[in-house]
């Protein structure tokens, strides 16, 4: 074997040789190398971390592509063909054949779960790892040890190609199993709900939806930004009014590798809200104040206007119950007039307080920076204030926003629906 492979055609070479003289056929399913972590390692060895961001090539792992498999098996139990248009090295359609029922051969089991599996990726050698671990998977569910010929005639249904040229493929799937790519991408404009640099997988969702046959069922894993980025508002609307509905659940990030909050989901065409994560409150924050994102952008706008008092970020104190502003700064767009609250946007959901705030009190209205969103109080003035300030401190706050937005930036529309539940 030349000594310049990569690692990652290595490990194929071996899979391919190994998965045809069946030498691996009585190793337990969670015993084998090809079927865990191996291929990702190999694959993350052999291309730079710039090439798969690029390519958004990040691979769903065994929770997630189990939680996923299970959640289109049990909608669907007995569906045809589920297809996995975005399909790297087959995790996710591993995880399904799992599911699937074996015949008494080797070959009788390929047969059938031929007609069953279908996937697509634009990498070759990452179809023909996905198929080598498809067979790996046959051979230790049924301890089957009869030699192969080739690999090449086997899950016909697995190609390479592109999701976005595949409209047949797609139009006769009856599940979907879904990963998409997590980067961004800026050659797109859709005036239904969106342009500039959108995530690629907002994009590869909404041709999957507009593609697909009405009743087939969509198991996703997609990054939190779609369901609770405030710049992806029109885009849930544009999938609400395509009649799509489904749960989700939050799940952190997608691996060590990749800094993605994501949350899984089935999307189906029903008639039940999308996203949804629990039922709204009638008395929230709200519906007492006031929410905006502060307007000064610094590196935007230029230092014209009157001179006003001016916070950011850095300047107010966490937690303060009185703070005045010290800076000043030129600015001619909207003032906010003391008090009111001012909360950071930036939060993390390892933070031990998700909603960060402080109390602004004065005289004169301040410019606020756009790292701030600011709550102004509908009636009740500083006592108002302070309540919210006990309330964004509260572990049942941290709490709903955990459950509500994964995302590293909290929303106007997230803070809004936090319920009144003063101290």
């Amino acid at each position: 074997m030349s000594e310049t492979l990569t690692e990652f055609e290595r490990l194929l070479a071996q899979a391919r040789t190994e998965m045809l003289n069946g030498s691996a056929a009585s190793v337990a399913i969670d015993d084998q190398p090809i079927l865990n972590g191996v291929p990702y390692k190999a694959f993350r060895q052999s291309v730079s971390l710039s090439e798969r961001r690029s390519a958004g090539t990040f691979f769903s792992g065994a929770d997630l592509s189990r939680e996923i498999a299970s959640l289109l098996h049990d909608a669907s139990p007995t569906a045809g063909l589920v297809l996995d248009p975005t399909c790297g090295m087959g995790d996710l359609l591993i995880a399904y054949a799992s599911l699937l029922p074996i015949g008494r051969t080797l070959a009788e089991t390929l047969e059938q779960w031929g007609l069953q599996i279908a996937g697509i990726d634009q990498r070759e050698d990452l179809i023909a790892m996905a198929k080598a671990r498809l067979v790996a998977m046959a051979r230790a569910r049924g301890c089957f040890r009869e030699r192969m010929t080739t690999l090449d005639n086997v899950f016909p249904n697995i190609v390479v190609g592109d999701m976005f040229t595949s409209h047949e493929t797609i139009a006769g799937a009856q599940g979907f199993l879904f990963n998409p790519p997590f980067g961004g991408t800026i050659d797109h404009t859709d005036p239904k709900w969106g342009a500039g640099k959108i995530s690629a997988a907002a994009l590869c969702l909404d041709f999957l939806v507009q593609n697909r046959h009405p009743a087939a069922p969509i198991a996703a894993i997609l990054p939190e930004v779609l369901r609770c980025g405030s710049r992806y508002s029109r885009f849930r609307a544009h999938l609400a009014e395509a009649g799509i509905g489904g749960g989700f659940m939050s799940r952190d990030r997608f691996d060590r590798w990749t800094d993605v909050d994501v949350f899984t989901t089935l999307l189906m065409n029903v008639d039940a809200p999308l996203w949804a994560s629990r039922g709204q409150a009638d008395d929230t924050i709200g519906s007492r104040f006031i929410v905006r994102v502060g307007p000064v952008v610094p590196h935007r706008h230029d230092n014209k206007g009157r001179w006003q008092p001016y916070i950011c970020a850095k300047s107010v104190p966490a937690w303060s119950d009185s703070f005045v502003p010290t800076a000043n700064r030129r600015f001619k767009g909207t003032l906010f007039t003391p008090p009111f609250v001012v909360i950071r946007r930036t939060s993390s959901p390892s933070d031990r307080r998700r909603a960060v705030g402080a109390i602004i009190v004065g005289d004169r209205p301040v410019a606020v920076e756009n790292h701030l969103v600011v709550a102004l109080p509908k009636s009740g003035g500083l006592q108002s204030c302070i309540e919210l300030l006990a309330l964004l401190g509260s572990d049942e706050t941290t709490n709903y926003l955990n459950a509500m937005i994964r995302c590293r930036h909290l929303t106007t529309g997230s803070i809004m629906s936090i319920p009144w539940q003063p101290a």
